[in-house]
C-alpha cells in the first residue's frame, strides 16, 4: 500500500515533467514522425488484407488527434479487381472510437475530387431487423459528381454529361443477409445525352440528343423494390418536360463476398410534355408512344405507363389511368 502511495507522490511531485514528456511523444508522432515513408507498407498491406484485389496508392499521408483522431491520404489512387481506377485529391477517414472499440467499421470517411467531386460516408450502429439481423446505418452525401466519369466507372452504354447530387441513409446488413432499406434523393443538374444507339430488347434503338436543365428523384429501396415517390424531368422550359412514378425490383446479392444487383420487374407511369423542336429530331424514338400523344400549342403531351417482368422483355406499353 505504502509503495502505491508513493507512486501517486511521484506523479503529482513530476505532473510538469510527465505532462511535457508525453507533449513531445504526442508531437513526434503526429507532426514530426515522417508518415510518407509508409506509403509503400501501407499499400502492400491494404493489397494482402484484400487478396490483391485493391492497390492504393498515395503521394502523402498525416494523422491528427484533434478533434478526433484521423488520417488524411492526399492525391490518392486506387485499382480494383471489380471497378475501374479511382482517384481523388483528398482521402479522411475519421474512425468511431466506440466502434474500434467494437470492432465495427463506424466513422467517417470524406473524399474531395472523387469523380470530380465531393463524397462523404458516415457509419455507425444502425437498429436490427424484425429477424434479429444486426444493421448498420450508413448516411451518403456525394455533390458536383461528374456524370460522365460516372458512367465510365459502371460502363453504362448511354453517353452521358451533367453534374449528380446524392443524399441518402440506408438501414444495411453488410453481409446482406437482408435487403436494405434505403432513402435517397438525387439531384442531376445540366444533364446533356448526345445522341446514342441503345441494345432493347426490341432492337437497336436510336436515342435524340437532350439537354434538360435538371432531373430530380425522391424514392425509397424497401423489400427488394425501389419506389419513385416524386420523379420529375427538366423543367417547364425545357424541350421536354414531365413526370414519372413508378417501381422497379432491385436485388443487392453476395456471391462470395463480390455484390451486385438483379434487376426485376417495373411498372412506370410517364407524362412528358415535348416541344416542336424536340419532337422534329425524336420522331423514330416516339413512334411506339405517339398513339398517347395529345398536340398542344408548342408540341404534344404523352401521358401513358410502361411495364415489363424483365428488362430484357419487351415492354407492355399503355394509356395511363
Amino acid at each position: 500500500m505504502g509503495q502505491v502511495i508513493q507512486f501517486f507522490k511521484f506523479l503529482s511531485k513530476n505532473k510538469g515533467k510527465l505532462g511535457l514528456m508525453i507533449l513531445s511523444a504526442l508531437l513526434f508522432i503526429f507532426v514530426l514522425f515522417p508518415f510518407d515513408d509508409l506509403a509503400d507498407l501501407v499499400s502492400s498491406q491494404v493489397s494482402k488484407v484484400t487478396n490483391n484485389s485493391v492497390y492504393l496508392q498515395f503521394e502523402k499521408l498525416k494523422m491528427s488527434l484533434f478533434p478526433q483522431p484521423g488520417v488524411k491520404f492526399d492525391q490518392v489512387y486506387i485499382e480494383s479487381m471489380s471497378t475501374k481506377a479511382l482517384s481523388a485529391q483528398e482521402l479522411v477517414i475519421t474512425p468511431s472510437i466506440p466502434g474500434l472499440i467494437a470492432q465495427k467499421p463506424y466513422g467517417h470517411v470524406a473524399a474531395k475530387g472523387l469523380l470530380k467531386g465531393d463524397v462523404d460516408l458516415e457509419m455507425s450502429k444502425g437498429t436490427k431487423s424484425d429477424n434479429g439481423v444486426e444493421r448498420q446505418k450508413i448516411e451518403v452525401s456525394a455533390r458536383k459528381i461528374a456524370l460522365h466519369d460516372l458512367r465510365e466507372l459502371a460502363n453504362l452504354p448511354v453517353m452521358m454529361k451533367g453534374q449528380l447530387n446524392i443524399e441518402g441513409s440506408a438501414l444495411a446488413d453488410l453481409s446482406f443477409q437482408e435487403q436494405p432499406e434505403v432513402d435517397l434523393n438525387v439531384v442531376i443538374n445540366s444533364f446533356e445525352l448526345p445522341p446514342s444507339n441503345v441494345n432493347t430488347p426490341m432492337g437497336p434503338l436510336t436515342l435524340p440528343d437532350l439537354k434538360l436543365s435538371s432531373v430530380e428523384l425522391k424514392g425509397r429501396l424497401s423489400a427488394g423494390r425501389f419506389i419513385i415517390e416524386t420523379g420529375t424531368i427538366g423543367k417547364a422550359g425545357d424541350e421536354l418536360y414531365g413526370t414519372i412514378k413508378g417501381n422497379i425490383g432491385i436485388t443487392i446479392v453476395n456471391r462470395g463476398g463480390r455484390f451486385g444487383q438483379q434487376i426485376g420487374a417495373y411498372n412506370f407511369d410517364i407524362d412528358l410534355k415535348a416541344k416542336n423542336s424536340f419532337l422534329e429530331r425524336a420522331k423514330l424514338f416516339l413512334v411506339f408512344i405517339d398513339q398517347y400523344k395529345t398536340p398542344t400549342a408548342d408540341g404534344g403531351q404523352y401521358r401513358f405507363k410502361v411495364s415489363a417482368a424483365s428488362p430484357m422483355m419487351p415492354p407492355n406499353i399503355g394509356a395511363a389511368r
